[in-house]
């Protein structure tokens, strides 16, 4: 496998102390895994909701500043290591679009190269960068957020997501590495972070880093679809643009507006005209004048791309409700039932039996 190159400088030079950058955001099933983990620890909705500043989190992303906040408190409330265990409670789903991607790729090298390209997606909150040389592989992330209570709790939930869906990816343990964290803890959140990992940790480094040999980057993924990856990448807008070829004009732009944000949580008509650089009214009012709902264009898209994801692919029925931006598999069985006149589990059926 070629070099995998920094990111950018400055991941290797530590974190920056500054905190959250004005618009910076976190999308909202990454953020469900920590508040679903926060009550868990025995923190109440009201609680929670009140440091969000509005009640429980839904589709949409959520500032930096709130997820850092509702961070804060629950790794005040809980046990030792909350970080760390947040981390273990991911799963591909949590990553939203991204975590599909790495479903699709061949090895785990190619699954982390999907990390670097797409991490963007998921969170504002540091950005990883790896280097490949001779027989080690160092995973670096740096922590944007530096200078918050909640940093080092934020670090060790990364390098833990990190581990678990590698470990999830290839059916396989990674253990015995190397980690180094530029924060301190306490030696109950030591104990547990070294024991849980199977890694050699140590505290007070230069740069939030892993270390490990290079061979892991060649095991290989078994549900790995080579063929589907780069139709996810393309988020299906080439397929969309051969479905309707003579389709132009608004209608035309809509989708590719659609296509584009699905998988990111829900698709709004202001979103949707913002990327058109247009207003909520003036857009309903052309699409209006071109005869078509904005709701119809969703659907249909939503629709033909179910279809599509259902007969062409193996990916599990939950993941491409998610794909398509639904909150839950029980919504995108509802709307799918409501389009195909049955659930996305008896189609699949009925394509394989005709098989």
């Amino acid at each position: 496998m070629p070099a995998l190159p920094l990111a950018e400088d400055g991941a290797t030079r530590g974190a920056k102390l500054v905190g959250a950058a004005p618009g910076a955001r976190v999308v909202a099933p990454y953020a469900h895994t920590l508040w679903d983990a926060a009550r868990s620890e025995g923190l109440s909705e009201a609680e929670l909701a009140a440091t969000l500043g509005r009640g429980a989190i839904g589709d949409a992303d959520i500032c930096v500043d709130a997820y850092l906040s509702v961070l804060a408190l629950a790794s005040a409330r809980a046990d030792p290591a909350f970080g760390w265990r947040l981390g273990q409670q991911v799963k591909l789903t949590t990553y939203g679009v991204n975590g599909i991607l790495l479903l699709a790729c061949p090895t785990l090298g190619d699954a982390l190269q999907q990390v670097l390209r797409f991490e963007s997606l998921v969170h504002d909150l540091g950005r990883s960068s790896f280097t490949h040389s001779g027989d080690e592989v160092v995973y670096a992330w740096r922590n944007d957020c530096a200078g918050h209570r909640a940093a080092g709790a934020l670090t060790e939930s990364v390098f833990s997501g990190i581990q678990t869906c590698a470990q999830w990816l290839v059916g396989r343990t990674l253990r015995d590495f190397e980690i180094e964290f530029t924060h301190a803890t306490d030696a109950a959140t030591a104990q547990h972070i070294s024991r849980s990992s199977g890694a050699r940790v140590r505290w007070g480094a230069a740069v939030n880093r892993a270390i490990f040999p290079a061979t892991v980057l060649d095991w290989p993924i078994p549900q790995a679809n080579a063929a589907l990856l780069p139709l996810l990448q393309g988020h299906a807008d080439e397929l969309l643009q051969a479905r309707h070829p003579y389709e132009g004009g608004i209608a035309a732009r809509v989708r590719r507006s659609i296509s584009g944000r699905l998988g990111r949580g829900a698709v709004k008509l202001a979103d949707v005209a913002s990327d058109l650089h247009l207003s909520t009214r003036t857009l309903q009012r052309r699409l209006l004048e071109a005869g078509v709902a904005y709701q119809t264009l969703l659907d249909a898209t939503r629709h033909e791309l179910a279809l599509h994801y259902l007969g062409s692919s193996a990916m599990p029925i939950a993941e491409i409700g998610l794909l398509l931006g639904f909150q839950d598999a029980p919504a995108f069985h509802h709307a799918f039932k409501s389009w195909q006149g049955q659930g996305p589990g008896q189609y699949r059926s009925g394509l394989s039996a005709r098989a």
